[in-house]
């Protein structure tokens, strides 16, 4: 039975390293359903959510919420490392090996005190012999190795965090907090800059891109939050592409081409984070009398809209195509609640226009 110690170690071990590889290394979404972060997820962050969005006040939920991410990153790399561990305990326990600990006993615990010596390199290992030496100078390779691309890892992860949390804050001041689509036509429109609204959305195209492929490569940063309360990624993406597709569907003038081009990216965003994280879309519909409302104020704010009846009937046809599964994202996430993304019924208070 002991010859079994083998390959099973053998196994585990190349599991772990392919496991850190697609996860860290391999600059593209790592999916199957046999990997370390699916197994850690659902235990970790649904008790986690549950208690955060339990709490009293937004300051308080956005605390207990916050943590997650931080100790999630910390989960996977002691489960790494006790794979690895674990996998080279079973390796020197078999019989091909255990003869050369060299330690006078030949128990599980001799193979992982060694196994843990060697791979966090502290030497204490005792005196191996045999082919025994090459197991024990590779463990502490993988050792050294693991955490050395952790380390390199950390500094992606925050770069990619920083570029997204600083067009959130931009957004801030023209979208308000939390943010939404009609609110930021309604401030640009008023102050009289609604002609650089094409700018601003050529802008976004790149934050929305930037933000698919850091997010599918490392799947971890959705879970980071905002440093400030009422403010996501999530509520942002979905206030930039409501005020695309108001422009696109309800403007009577040509819609500008970079409207447009925001809203197929974004469109494509949702879809590819929507399917990674495998959710299921919620209902998503907005009110005929919310959206006169918007319409007259858009109206007010100088811009030109089409009849009520055929720009709720595009609008409502465009947005179906991505605020469902948005919806189910910042759900999934329990985001700060927005005038039209989120469960405000449930995180919160809905933001009145």
């Amino acid at each position: 039975m002991r010859w079994i110690a083998l390959p099973a170690g053998v196994v585990i071990l190349l599991w772990t390293l392919l496991d850190v590889f697609r996860t860290l290394v391999m600059p593209r979404a790592a999916r199957g359903r046999s990997r370390l972060s699916r197994f850690l997820f659902a235990p970790l962050w649904r008790p986690w959510r549950w208690i955060g969005v339990r709490r009293k006040t937004v300051q308080a939920r956005e605390r207990v919420l916050a943590g997650a991410a931080p100790f999630f990153f910390f989960a996977l790399l002691v489960g790494w490392v006790s794979l690895a561990l674990l996998g080279f305990a079973l390796i020197l326990w078999s019989p091909a090996f255990v003869d050369g600990l060299g330690r006078g006993g030949e128990t599980f615990g001799d193979a992982v005190y060694v196994a843990g010596s060697s791979l966090f390199t502290l030497g204490f290992g005792g005196d191996v012999t045999g082919w025994t030496r090459a197991v024990v100078v590779i463990a502490g390779a993988t050792g050294l190795g693991l955490f050395a691309v952790v380390i390199a890892y950390l500094p992606v992860l925050y770069q990619a965090f920083n570029r997204r949390e600083v067009g959130v804050l931009l957004l801030d001041a023209r979208a308000g907090s939390p943010p939404s689509g009609p609110e930021l036509l309604h401030r640009m429109g008023s102050a009289g800059v609604a002609s650089s609204l094409p700018e601003l959305f050529a802008e976004w195209e790149r934050w929305v891109a930037d933000v698919l492929e850091t997010h599918m490569s490392y799947p971890l940063l959705a879970l980071f939050r905002s440093p400030h309360d009422e403010t996501s990624w999530v509520t942002s993406l979905g206030s930039v592409l409501d005020a695309a597709t108001l422009i696109i569907t309800s403007v009577d003038d040509e819609p500008d081409e970079r409207a447009r081009l925001l809203y197929g990216t974004g469109v494509h965003a949702v879809e590819d984070l929507f399917y990674y994280f495998r959710l299921t879309e919620r209902e998503s519909l907005i009110q005929r009398d919310e959206f006169e409302d918007v319409l007259d104020d858009m109206k007010g704010d100088g811009f030109s809209v089409r009849p009520v009846d055929e720009a709720f009937a595009r609008f409502t046809e465009k947005r179906a195509k991505y605020a469902p599964r948005l919806d189910a994202i910042a759900v999934m996430l329990a985001a700060p609640p927005g005038l039209w993304i989120g469960d405000r019924s449930f995180l919160g208070a809905r933001t009145a226009h």
